[in-house]
């Protein structure tokens, strides 16, 4: 859905009963944090959720390989040429080391050709990065690229990126009975019950803001996080469109959610303690949808049998648990 769609009140004045809730929307720059100030920053801020601060060698192997990009453009008379270099992952294998693979892509009309510049590798045990099987014909920098990685490396150890900050962010907006809003990036509509935790949220991201060690290699400004607000108005026609809105976020839930129970089942998982977390995660989304009638002013009971499927799911693999107790005790 397109912003511009809603029907904005821009007034801190607004009236209570004209408000339907807040159109909620943050971007977020290229982000690496000390995670110890993204602590300090939930604490000094009040902000509920918690960093995970236990970050492997892997984690910030995978990041900090992640982050080699490069596109290069060379003019050959009338036609240019273009080539992106990037690392990709070699095949998963038990094993002390983890492999990934620093290539060039060349674009072409119908077919991208690929070569292998280098192997960048991890051992596990030493937390060392290795160069080896060096393309030397290639006129790329190849230690330039190796020497980034490696710097990285180094800083993402103690670091948090984009994808922390990302998930702590949904589940304080998840927390507010938000739905997100088919627009690309974070876009949500929060209800007007909800509205004034959006300050502590935009509290937390400005104090982690000032914290951003990234930067630009053409020193553009890496410490401004974007996140804005507005009041949707309470009337039939914005009430239509957020229901449309509504019944596509819960599918996708609600999708989600027999994708990974259906993957419990076939993986033979047992657990009761995981079960019972199902359960309640279920009974939440059913909570939000009788939550979002009162919102809406309206019956949403077109997502009534995608529930009744997912709870047909979840009783499946309620019975797979009950036979592994009864069968445990037995034995």
């Amino acid at each position: 859905m397109k912003t511009e769609n809603f029907m904005i009140i821009n007034s801190e004045n607004g009236q209570q009963d004209e408000i339907l809730g807040k159109y909620l929307y943050y971007s977020l720059p290229k982000l690496i944090i000390k995670a110890e100030k993204v602590k300090e920053a939930c604490i000094q801020t009040g902000f509920p959720i918690s960093v995970n601060e236990n970050i492997s060698v892997t984690d910030a192997f995978r990041s900090a390989t992640g982050e080699i990009r490069d596109r290069i453009e060379k003019a050959d008379g009338s036609e240019k040429h273009i080539s992106r270099i990037y690392c990709r992952d070699n095949k998963r294998v038990e094993s002390d080391t983890l492999s990934r693979e620093l290539v060039e892509e060349t674009l072409f009309e119908s077919t991208n050709t690929y070569r292998k510049l280098a192997n960048i590798t991890l051992d596990k045990a030493s937390g060392e990065m290795v160069l080896s099987d060096v393309d030397y014909s290639s006129d790329r920098d190849i230690r330039g690229y190796f020497s980034r990685a490696e710097r990285l490396f180094e800083l993402y150890q103690d670091c948090v990126g984009n994808r922390s900050i990302e998930t702590m962010a949904e589940k304080y907006v998840s927390g507010m009975q938000a739905i997100g809003i088919s627009a690309r990036g974070h876009h949500y509509f929060v209800p007007k019950a909800y509205m004034r935790k959006i300050s502590l949220l935009e509290d937390f991201m400005e104090a982690i803001a000032k914290e951003n060690l990234f930067s630009y290699a053409d020193n553009r400004d890496a410490k401004y996080i974007s996140i804005n607000s507005m009041y949707v108005a309470d009337d039939a026609k914005q009430r239509g469109k957020m229901c449309r809105e509504f019944y596509q976020d819960i599918g996708r839930e609600i999708d989600e959610y027999q994708r990974r129970i259906t993957s419990l089942i076939q993986n033979g998982n047992s657990s009761q303690r995981i079960l019972d977390r199902w359960e309640l995660k279920i009974q939440s989304l059913e909570n939000k949808k009788r939550e979002y009638e009162t919102i809406l002013k309206q019956d949403l009971s077109g997502v009534d049998e995608n529930f009744s499927m997912l709870r047909d799911m979840c009783d499946q693999f309620k019975l797979r648990v009950k036979s592994s107790q009864i069968f445990g005790v037995a034995a």
